[in-house]
C-alpha cells in the first residue's frame, strides 16, 4: 500500500469496537472491506418475520455500509455468508439473487453452530471502486 494512502474508516451507526467499514486505497482503486451484518433494526432488534425478513434486513444493513463508503452492490466482488442452519440457503440464495441479479461477486456460504443476537444469518462483502 502506498504510505501517502490513508486507510478511511466508516463508523458503525449503533457498535462501538469495530468500523461498519474499511476504505483501503489501492493506487486508482480501493477495496472496502465490511463487516459482517446481522438482520437487526435501527434499535439493534433482530427483525421479526422470519429468516427471509432477516436476510433481507441484513443486506439493507449491508447496503447502507457501502453507501456510506462511496460503493453499491455493483462494486461487490466477494460475499461471505455465514448460516446457523443450512436448511436456509434457498431463501438466502434466493434473496442475494433479487440483491444481484447480474455480474455475481465471488461467493462462499458457511454453516456456524451459532451467531450474535440470536441472529440466523451474517454476511460480510468486499468491493472495488475507482478512487
Amino acid at each position: 500500500m502506498n504510505a501517502s494512502a490513508t486507510l478511511r474508516r466508516i463508523p458503525h451507526a449503533r457498535d462501538r469496537g469495530f468500523s461498519a467499514a474499511v476504505v483501503v486505497p489501492l493506487g486508482p482503486k480501493a477495496l472496502i472491506f465490511v463487516s459482517g451484518e446481522v438482520g437487526r433494526d435501527q434499535s439493534g432488534a433482530i427483525v421479526k418475520g422470519g429468516f427471509e425478513a432477516e436476510a433481507r434486513q441484513c443486506f439493507a444493513n449491508i447496503k447502507q455500509a457501502l453507501q456510506s463508503s462511496g460503493a453499491a452492490f455493483t462494486d461487490v466482488v466477494r460475499i461471505t455468508a455465514y448460516l446457523k442452519d443450512l436448511a436456509d440457503y434457498a431463501v438466502y440464495a434466493k434473496v442475494r439473487t433479487e440483491v444481484f441479479p447480474a455480474d455475481w461477486p465471488a461467493s462462499a456460504t458457511v454453516a456456524v453452530s451459532d451467531l450474535l443476537l440470536g441472529a440466523k444469518l451474517e454476511v460480510d462483502v468486499v468491493a472495488a471502486v475507482a478512487t
